[in-house]
């Protein structure tokens, strides 16, 4: 009966009034949870743990300095119907449907178009008001606390303070205080109306959520230091009710090593439960478990198959969204009980996925799958749980609340038993109040003593950065905050046990060139909070390539072929004025006084050539040219090409390169078009570019010289018909290199005069300069960069039998994934110890064509590299 009335409702949305979205960009803002025993991440879009730069399961981490997470990413999912249409806000890892701030009544926006000015997330920790009670300075957050837009604060007589205006803040001087869950809030507002919910196809709820996360600095109850608790206080703007609500949690956990995880749920305590397969994780040792806890009461849970497609596989649109919050399948038939409660209708019906006890293996469980005690396999999981039906009026709330409960035992159902009694001790608390107020005591820990970068230190050219600061006795670890303003308690943050860390300066410094970086440093444990060190500044010098104004990379055609500069002094092109007629940008950009211009097929150009700075690098195109191999496809050809590839060297602004410290490059090409004899126009066609496009052009360095390369191929290339010689394979060509590519994927595009193509390549004597970084002036005591994780992939772009080698600086557990350009993991390479030194991994030779990004993670450190598959 429920089946045949959604259906009838999704029919009849057409003609239902529908709230219409504004068009606001996502929120930005982030906020850390770190007080207690656990790190976590959170965002104003409905998802926990996942976005921003926050995408390789280090959004929740838990025991806080052991650096492994039990959870990848989650979220919040809304759905119901308004005047019998349906409506859904909600997403897994992108298309996320919630946006920064209030609404209007009538569930309109303050600003249609724009909502940035409510993308924040305030976090305040019971120290931070002692200390201002203590010393009268507020940290930005407690300053400005928004009680206009609910904030939830009290007058100095505990009275709730009812806000006047929206723009109201918080009166710390006339005694008005946050009301403060736990010992650390992170509170922001959000809506669902910000913009379209274009793949939940579903129009806007018209609901603003409150959110409250907090953690707890605590012993008292058993379990609360390792865990997290999230309240949303869902309101509806709109005139009409919500009928046939549910609120649920989207949780993709990957409990240390992911790939031998199960899970269930405990229907009981309204637990969705995870746990490992046997009793060893390569991450945790001794595997934990972990638990989703609805505190205010569930009623269904789900678990995703890992397929592609298909009813029981990740919900995409609001519909199958809202299957899954009534324990549906995404079909909109019901679960069974046993196997894998898809489409067996002689077995019982029930909203719960493998609510048996793992523990004794009654029942239904993924220990014992068909009642007989199969058990299924452990690999990456994901699913949901979900409130019980509700109804909010306009006006009305309702409220959701949620805990994320970790558990290690003495094994991995030992795991689950000890959650269990996590979860009896919270709900305890939570029934009574009394959760909330734990943690609230406050006594402090003493600032650390920074010694090294020295304040106000220029540390000139370097890959990473080496913080160190004096032990404090009762420290259990420490947090490293840094930023590039001196407010860097809104920065990034590092988490460790020891009395020092290498953060590498790509994550320290803002764009390429010179940044002065802020941070400081605080003691760490479950019970005190760290009274923060000051804040002390550094410079530090970025290597990576220019860029204009408007943020396109700096390639520069420096003169063409008559040996003159392309643009005259008076131009106005772009790049022309930026750079006071010295050359002009034809990177993605086209070239005014010429019939190409430069561009890239694939990714990574940029940011390969950065690895390589602050050395440039030129193309040059000569009456003699040089050879160039088809290295990446068979035939493995080599023929000769009109022009050469140099790394350059340093060369200031202003100075002529010297000649003398020129490398000569090896050039490979890659045929889009497939043929592998002559390097022409035509390879990609205007689909690809708008113009006919030349074979992307590569560059290594060679391991002997380029003119041993040379050597050993011109008579065979003069000699063979058409001049295209056949070496055989692809080995024979890239033992001639010793693996480092600074050039990739460029190609001249035919856009000719007057933007008619007509097949003619950059003349003899056009120089194309890439530009990276200019150097910077030298210090008088540089320091040795340290690299404690190194990684390349290769050959990229690749047809199968790439290989993945990394570096490592000492020996300790390593994880090695591939995953798709939505963070999804495709494959795990190595899970596991590895020893100091460097290491190959093949990648999957069935990899489709895509996009990928290879991931290397240690305790310690995080690399990755992007992936081209071509087929």
């Amino acid at each position: 009966m429920r089946i045949a009335t959604v259906l009838f409702l999704v029919l009849s949305a057409f003609t239902a009034s529908a709230q219409t979205p504004g068009s606001c960009e996502l929120g930005s803002a982030q906020g850390d949870l770190s007080v207690s025993n656990v790190f976590a991440r959170v965002f104003n879009t409905g998802s926990l743990f996942y976005g921003n730069t926050t995408t390789s399961g280090d959004g929740y981490v838990v025991p806080k300095f052991s650096g492994t997470s039990p959870m990848f990413a989650a979220g919040l999912w809304i759905g119901g119907t308004v005047n019998g249409d349906l409506r859904v806000a909600g997403s897994r890892y992108a298309g996320f449907t919630f946006w920064p701030g209030p609404l209007d009544d009538g569930a309109t926006l303050p600003d249609s178009d724009d909502c940035s000015a409510y993308d924040r997330i305030y976090v305040v920790s019971q120290a931070d008001v002692a200390r201002y009670e203590d010393g009268g300075e507020a940290v930005p957050d407690l300053a400005a606390w928004p009680v206009g837009l609910g904030a939830p604060t009290v007058t100095a007589s505990g009275a709730p303070v009812e806000p006047s205006s929206r723009e109201q803040v918080i009166d710390l001087a006339a005694g008005e205080r946050p009301v403060l869950y736990g010992s650390q809030t992170a509170w922001w507002v959000m809506n669902d109306v910000g913009n379209a919910h274009t793949q939940q196809q579903t129009a806007p709820l018209g609901i603003e959520v409150r959110v409250a996360a907090f953690s707890i600095a605590s012993r008292e109850v058993a379990g609360v230091s390792e865990s997290t608790f999230y309240r949303y206080e869902i309101l509806n703007r709109n005139a009409s009710a919500i009928e046939g609500a549910y609120a649920g949690i989207f949780l993709d956990p990957d409990l240390g090593d992911a790939v031998d995880d199960l899970v269930g749920v405990d229907s009981s305590r309204g637990m969705f439960l995870v746990y490992n397969a046997d009793d060893d994780d390569a991450s945790y040792g001794t595997p934990p478990a972990l638990g989703v806890d609805l505190l205010s009461g569930a009623a269904s849970s789900s678990f995703f198959e890992s397929v592609a497609s298909g009813p029981t596989s990740d919900p995409s649109t609001g519909l199958e969204v809202y299957y899954y919050l009534q324990g549906l399948w995404g079909d909109g038939t019901p679960k069974y009980e046993f196997g894998n409660g898809y489409n067996q209708p002689q077995a019982p019906v029930t909203p719960w996925v493998y609510p048996g006890d793992p523990v004794t293996g009654a029942f239904w469980s993924e220990v014992n799958n068909d009642g007989n005690g199969t058990p299924n396999s452990g690999g990456d999981r994901r699913g949901a749980i979900a409130s019980p039906e509700f109804r909010i009026p306009p006006g009305g709330t309702y409220t959701f609340d949620v805990g994320v409960l970790f558990a290690q035992g003495d094994d991995y159902l030992d795991s689950v038993t000890e959650l269990r009694s996590v979860s009896d001790a919270v709900q305890a608390a939570y029934d009574d109040g009394s959760l909330f107020e734990l943690g609230s005591e406050v006594s402090f820990l003493p600032a650390p003593a920074p010694l090294a970068p020295a304040a106000s230190a220029d540390l000139g050219v370097r890959d990473s950065v080496r913080f160190e600061w004096e032990p404090v006795p009762g420290a259990e670890g420490y947090a490293l905050q840094w930023g590039n303003r001196p407010e860097v308690s809104t920065g990034s943050v590092r988490l460790t046990s020891e009395t020092s860390a290498w953060v590498a300066v790509e994550d320290l410094a803002g764009p390429t060139g010179y940044s002065d970086v802020y941070w400081r440093v605080g003691a760490q444990s479950e019970s005190q909070f760290g009274t923060p060190s000051a804040v002390r500044s550094f410079r530090v010098f970025r290597k990576g390539v220019l860029t204009f104004s408007y943020g396109a990379p700096v390639y520069l055609e420096v003169q063409n072929a008559e040996g003159t500069a392309v643009c005259p002094e008076a131009s106005t092109d772009v790049g022309c004025v930026e750079f006071d007629g010295a050359g002009n940008n034809v990177y993605h950009g086209l070239n005014s006084t010429s019939d190409y211009y430069l561009s890239e097929q694939g990714t990574g150009s940029e940011p390969q050539l950065a690895l390589y700075a602050p050395n440039d690098f030129e193309i040059r195109f000569t009456d003699e040219g040089g050879l160039a191999g088809y290295a990446f496809q068979a035939p493995y050809n080599v023929i000769r090409v009109p022009f050469e590839v140099w790394d350059i060297g340093v060369v200031a602004p202003g100075d002529a390169n010297d000649p003398a410290d020129d490398v000569r490059l090896i050039p490979f090409l890659f045929a889009d078009g497939g043929g592998t004899c002559a390097f022409d126009y035509g390879e990609s066609e205007e689909g690809t570019f708008g113009y006919p496009a030349t074979d992307r052009i590569y560059a290594y360095y060679p391991a002997d010289s380029y003119d041993a390369f040379e050597a050993a191929y011109a008579a065979e290339v003069e000699g063979a018909p058409e001049n295209c010689y056949p070496t055989g394979s692809e080995s024979a060509l890239l033992d001639f290199t010793e693996g480092e590519r600074p050039i990739q994927g460029q190609v001249f595009a035919d856009y000719g005069r007057d933007g008619v193509p007509d097949g003619v390549l950059p003349g003899t004597g056009t120089v194309i300069q890439m530009y990276t970084t200019d150097p910077p002036p030298s210090t008088s005591e540089p320091s040795a960069p340290h690299v404690d994780l190194a990684l390349t992939v290769g050959p990229n772009p690749s047809v199968g039998g790439a290989v993945a080698r990394f570096t490592l600086a000492s020996s300790g557990p390593v994880t090695v994934r591939v995953v798709d350009v939505l963070g999804r993991e495709v494959a795990v390479l190595s899970q596991g110890a590895r020893s100091a030194g460097t290491h190959a991994l093949p990648l999957p030779s069935a990899l489709a064509a895509g996009i990928y990004a290879v991931e290397v993670r240690t305790p310690t450190a995080t690399a990755s590299r992007m992936l081209t598959v071509i087929r």
